[in-house]
Order: C-alpha cells, then structure tokens, then sequence
C-alpha cells in the first residue's frame, strides 16, 4: 500500500503528488488484474483517439515512431483530452502541456495567440505544413478552431532537421481530422457564460460500398460575447476530406479548410500601474475596454487545401508527397493604451492604428522511406526534399488617439490614420535533409542532418526602402535510447536549429541567421501494467548570433547577442485505473538574456541593461495535474467527473523591473454518456473566477488573463 505524507507546498507538489499516483498504481499493477475498457465505454473515446495516453509520434520524426524510441521530448494532447476539457483553441488544449505558456496574452489570445516553450516562440504547423507565425508577420496568423483537429503534438526544442527555419523552443504539430473506414457521425450544440453559442457537425466513412473512398466533413460555428465590454468573437468553420485508397499500397487524401472570422475577439492593454498593482484608484476592471467599440474592428478569413499522397513501393520502399496551400487574411483596426498621460494617474494616452495583412503560404515536401537490416542493425532511413513559398504584403498606418479614463471612460470619434508603412515580403526555403533511425536490440540511434537555402526581400513604396537577406544553414541532431524490459528508457540527444535574420550591420554586410544548439537529457516510462506514459527532461538550449544595438556605431546592429534556456519538464498522461485518468505536468525554467548590448524601460521610467535578464513573461516554475473519473458499472454508469489545477508562477518584463504575480486557478467538468446516442458534458474553466494578471511586456503593456468560462455541451452520435 502507497502512502503519501509530508508534501511540499511548493509549485510542483501538484505534479510530485501526481507522479507518485502512478508509482503507486505500477507497484499494485503486478498484484492485480488491469481491465482496460473498450471504446463504447469510455465517453468521447470512438472519435479519434483512444483516451489521453498516446504512445507514438510522427511529428517528431516525420514516420510513424513510438514516442519511447525518441531521444527528445514530446508532448500529445488527443481528441478525448480536447473534448473532456472543451479545449476551444489550441492554446487552451496545451494547459496542461510541460514547458508551454500557452496563454501569454490571456484575454487577448484569440487577437494574437502567442504560445511559447522553452523561452522561445513555439512554431505552428497544420500537418506537418508551416503557418505564417506571429515570430514572422504580425497578425495573420491561422487560427483554426480545435473542433477540426484529432491530435495536437508539442515537439520540445530544435526541429530544424525536419522543418527548416524555425525558432528553437519547438514546433507544434495541429493534425486534422481525416476520413476513417469507421463511420463518424456526430452533431452537438454548446452554450456558455458571455452568451456563448457554438453547433457543429463531423460525419464522415465509406463513400463507396467497396470502401475505396472514404470521405469526411467537420463544421462548426460560434457566437459569443467575450469578458471584455462590447466585444464579441465570431467564426464560422468547414473542412472537408477525400480519401481515395484503391488499395492497400496507395493513399491520396485531399484536405481543405475555411474559416471566416469576422470578429476575431479582444486585443488590448492595461499597465502594470492599475492591474499588476493597485494605484491610487485601485485596480482597473478586467471587463473595461480601453480601446473603441465604433473604431475597433478585427477580422480573418482563412483557408487551406492540399494533399497527402504515399505510395508503397515494395515491402521495405515508400514514398510520400504533402502539398499544402494556405492563405490568411487578417484586418485589424484597433485604439491601445500607451501608458498614463504625463502628471495623471487615471487617464491614459492612446494611438490608434490600423493592420491589413496577406500571407499566402505554399509547402511541398517530398519524402522517400527506407526499411532495411545492416547486419543485427535495423534502419529506418527517410530522405527528403521540401520548399516553401510565402507572399506576405502588410499596410499599416498608426495616427494619434483621444486619452481614456481608464476608471470612468467614456468614448469618442478616432480618425483612421494614414498610411504609414506598405511592405511586400517574399519568403523562399528550400530544404534537403536525411534521417535514420537505427534499433539494435533495445538500443535506438538517431541521427538527421540537413541543409537549407532561404531567401527574403522586402521593399516598401511607402517608406522607399528594399531590403534583401540570403541565408545558408546547415542542421542536425542525435540522439540515443535505450529501453529496459520493465519500460523506463533513458535517452540523451542534441539538436540544432536556425532563423534568418534581418539586420543593418555596419560596413554593409548581411546579418547571419541566428543559430541554437540544445543539450537533452532524460528518462521516458511506459509501464507495463497499465496504459500511461511519462517523460523527465532536462535541458540546456542557447541561442547565439541574436542582432543587438552595436555599441561602435550608432545606428547599426551587431550579433553579439545570445540567450540561454535552461529547465527540467515532467509530463504524465495515465489511465491509473479503468475508471481514473491522469494528465500532470511540471516545469522549472531558466531563460535568459546572457549577452545583449539593449536596454528596455524599468517600471519608473528609466531604462537598464538587456543582460542578464529573465525572458518576459516566462515563470520560473509551472505545475499542473487534472484527474477523470468515470464510472462504467453500477447505478452511475456512464457518469463521469473531473477537475484540474493550474500553477502559474510568478514572471517579469523585459527589464525584471515589474514582477507579475503567480496564479493558480481551477477546471472541473462532468460528463454522462447515456450508452445509446447522447452524451452531455458540462466544463468550467478558471472556476472560482480569478483575476489575475497573465504577462507584462513592459510598464504600459500587460494582459489581464481570462475569467471564468463555462460550457455545456450535448452531443448526438449515431
């Protein structure tokens, strides 16, 4: 029998506390029967996925991997984790994610959905195909709604290897849904708290009687009010799928998506000085709009289409091809805040300022899969050519705005300023890399290599400016594993990645890419007893050739700048039981710039050093543990309850001069499946409804993070 005495009350007794169920339910699993129950039984579970637990990958290696033989950490959320916690974006799905921030902008999110790991910006992918990204334009970027999605993975770290330019914290991989031999067939209806409406519909399966063409189409649509006053989120969703298999040895598979949004949500500031901590006034509500409701407007409209075609050659050769096409269009017409008016502690300046963007995005890769022995040595050998193409144009225009009372604010006319900038980016890539993956008894070596040619311009009629920027880049990674029979399985890895640059250096020469290196070492555990999976990581990952102010020559950029990331991930994702499911994640994180020659603006108005200081708006220590129960006999089959907690520590700006304070905040849920065609679902988020502050840029741009969300929901399948 486990006992469990005298935990800490620090941040990560939430994950300790989590991980010693498991140890607890590995120990009893040899002195009991584990009963795993079917897909009838467990609600949400016949949609995509088979419960929260997922055991391999192809995110991180491009092939279809157990998650165990691969030496760098990796993180799933399935489609039962995304419908149990009624995940309504990608960043809510990835709370319970170790070494994500998710939710840096908060409230805001849904205006420009920033999610990080490891310090750095986290690249967004949507099969293996690169999105426009918020590190890249401004705010054209693909959101699509999580309805759509079967499973979202969070590769830890450097992934240049297999996608190229990317920043070094990660990538996360948003997988569709696709046509599947099982017939899908589902409609629900959600309803919620800000007056949220949200229906939709995912059927799909045999369009034929001989089952070569499978078909499916995902819908959905949503209304809501948001915390905000007068400010409201809107979209409308469609994806439809082809699957033509004519047989065993060959797939093509159309996908497609459109997404109108014509109000995208909330996007605005508070300062620190009223939110962070309390003025003379107190502390402004999170429900005041500092911005205008007859000027304000944002707007996106997004689609894609593509294919994934593989083709098997014989029983050891195949080959792939996924063409994707992507194109985002995003307005936005907004009045921020820029900190108090000069002498006043309640009215705030204001500038208003106009964004329309265009990114379209095209992405070939070509991929050949080899499976064949050296002796005792197996080899799973992918080689690979792909090329992306982006056409990027932003019009921008920033003008001056009436001051706010941001405790008693009343509104007025807001001119649209005039065009101040017009930039027409285009964006070339082309990639060759090869990978192979060895197994030798219960070793496993991986090792990848590739190199890039990536081109840039941009030239602006509005200012009269062009710029240009070539770039060359070579990448790799290894890594090693080795798993005992009783399924712990250490590994150790490092990894390479890169991102152009561009920089006026003096003496007229082009600013390299930045370049990251990361150390992985950790400890990965499948048990053998019963359904779970968790991974210990710890990480050293530095980023050099970072452009900063050159001390010399005023005006001018050096790449003298670096950052260093440092932590240790833990992640659980367990059936313990047949009827009690555990997702549990803890982060300690060390990220900072470790040479810089910038400063940023303290709290009071004076300015500091870049160096040495914490990355903004990343804690030190994030802890997280959710727990599922469901009942599958007796009087209340079919019911089940859940509830979650969330640690989010304390953080800083970019001059650590402003310290925003840590938060913990609660989920719950219950479910009931009626066994027959209803099931019916009732979710909270941040329960007890905190306020609290979610990041601070700086003095004048901090974001209050989201209340309390609630949403029932009921679904018909038949």
């Amino acid at each position: 029998m486990c006992k469990m005495t005298g935990m800490s009350k620090a941040p990560f007794a939430l994950s300790m506390m989590a991980l010693m169920l498991i140890a607890c339910r590995s120990s009893a699993a040899d002195q009991q029967m584990v009963v795993t129950a079917n897909a009838q039984n467990n609600p949400l579970q016949h949609m995509d996925g088979s419960g929260v637990v997922a055991t391999s990958t192809t995110s991180a290696t491009k092939t279809a991997t157990p998650k165990i033989e691969v030496p760098q950490s990796v993180s799933s959320v399935t489609r039962k984790q995304m419908d149990l916690q009624a995940a309504q974006t990608a960043a809510e799905a990835l709370r319970y994610t170790s070494g994500v921030v998710s939710e840096i902008r908060g409230a805001s999110s849904s205006g420009a959905g920033y999610m990080f790991s490891r310090g750095f910006y986290l690249e967004q992918f949507l099969d293996g195909a690169r999105m426009p990204s918020d590190s890249s334009f401004g705010y054209a970027i693909a959101n699509y709604d999580t309805y759509g999605f079967s499973n979202i993975e969070v590769l830890h770290g450097p992934a240049s290897v297999l996608y190229g330019q990317v920043n070094p914290g990660g990538v996360v991989n948003l997988t569709s849904k696709k046509p599947t031999e099982t017939p899908v067939h589902e409609v629900f209806v959600t309803a919620g708290n800000h007056d949220h409406l949200q229906t939709g519909f995912d059927v799909g399966g045999k369009a034929n009687d001989d089952g070569t063409l499978l078909y499916r189409l995902t819908a959905s649509a949503t209304d809501s009010k948001t915390q905000v006053d007068d400010t409201r989120q809107k979209h409308v969703y469609v994806a439809p799928a082809i699957t033509w298999k004519p047989n065993d040895d060959t797939s093509l598979t159309l996908l497609a998506k459109y997404q109108r949004d014509p109000d995208v949500g909330y996007y605005n500031f508070v300062p620190a000085v009223g939110s962070v901590y309390s003025g003379p006034h107190g502390k402004i509500s999170p429900q005041t709009n500092l911005g205008d409701a007859n000027f304000d407007h944002h707007s996106r409209t997004q689609f894609s289409v593509g294919y994934e075609f593989w083709h098997r050659l014989n029983d050891s050769l195949m080959m792939r091809q996924n063409v994707h096409y992507s194109d985002v269009k995003d307005n936005l017409e907004n009045v921020f805040t820029n900190g108090y008016a000069s002498g006043s502690d309640r009215v705030l300046n204001r500038y208003a300022f106009f964004n329309h963007e265009q990114a379209k995005t095209l992405s070939v890769d070509n991929q050949l899969e080899a499976e064949f022995n050296t002796g005792a040595l197996s080899h799973q050998l992918l080689s690979g050519v792909d090329f992306q193409r982006v056409l990027y144009r932003e019009t921008v225009g920033l003008g001056a705005a009436s001051t706010i009372d941001a405790f008693a604010p009343q509104y007025s006319d807001i001119t649209m300023p005039a065009t101040s900038s017009d930039d027409h980016i285009r964006q070339k890539q082309l990639g060759v890399y090869t990978q192979d993956q060895m197994r030798l008894g219960n070793w496993s070596y991986l090792l990848g290599i590739r190199e890039d040619w990536a081109h840039a311009d941009d030239v602006n009629p509005v200012t009269d400016s062009s710029t240009e920027q070539s770039a060359r880049a070579f990448t790799w990674r290894t890594g090693l594993v080795y798993q005992f029979d009783n399924g712990i399985a250490p590994y150790a890895s490092f990894a390479k990645s890169f991102i152009p640059q561009v920089g006026t250096l003096y003496g007229g020469g082009m600013a390299q890419p930045t370049t990251a290196n990361q150390y992985e070492v950790g400890v990965k555990y499948q048990p053998t007893g019963f359904n779970g999976f968790i991974t210990t990581s710890w990480f050293d990952l530095t980023e050099k050739n970072v452009l900063t102010s050159d001390p010399v020559h005023s005006g001018y950029d050096t790449q003298a700048g670096k950052v260093r990331s440092k932590g240790v991930e833990v992640e659980a994702h367990a059936n313990l039981t047949t009827n009690l499911t555990l997702i549990s994640a803890y982060t300690w994180l060390n990220a900072v710039t470790i040479d810089s020659n910038d400063s940023a603006t303290t709290l009071d108005g004076g300015t500091t050093s870049m160096q040495g200081k914490r990355l903004w708006g990343m804690p030190r220590n994030t802890a997280s543990a959710w727990l599922d129960y469901t009942f599958h006999q007796g009087a209340l089959q079919g019911f089940g309850i859940n509830a979650g907690v969330r640690y989010i520590g304390a953080s800083k700006d970019t001059s650590n001069t402003i310290r925003v304070a840590s938060a913990t905040v609660m989920d719950a849920g219950i479910h009931y499946d009626t066994g027959e065609h209803w099931l019916f679902s009732l979710n909270a988020s941040n329960l007890l409804d905190r306020h609290y502050v979610a990041s601070c840029y700086s003095a004048s741009t901090c974001t209050y993070a989201a209340g309390a969300d609630v949403l029932a929901t009921a679904r018909y399948r038949w």
